[in-house]
């Protein structure tokens, strides 16, 4: 009698849990790497950004365009 009420306990205390840990998912954003830009390795790398929900965007603080540091696959977090 008692093995029921304590696996609904557990399984009541598991789903607040789950509850109390969903808020905003983190921001998967990330640099593309090192090294010289090349035309086939950025179309790959936005491709591969694509089809994770993102965009390849251009760091706006000044950096040198040929280089991979300088563009970023921005995954914007869902809701926005």
């Amino acid at each position: 009698m008692r093995l029921p009420a304590l696996i609904t306990l557990g399984l009541t205390g598991l789903a607040l849990c789950a509850c109390a840990t969903t808020g905003p998912a983190p921001v998967r954003s990330y640099s593309l790497g090192e090294g010289v830009v090349a035309y086939d390795d950025l179309r790959r790398a936005g491709e591969k950004c694509q089809s994770e929900g993102g965009a390849i965007r251009a760091k706006q603080d000044g950096g040198d365009p040929a280089q991979l540091s300088n563009y970023t696959c921005v995954i914007p977090r869902p809701g926005t």
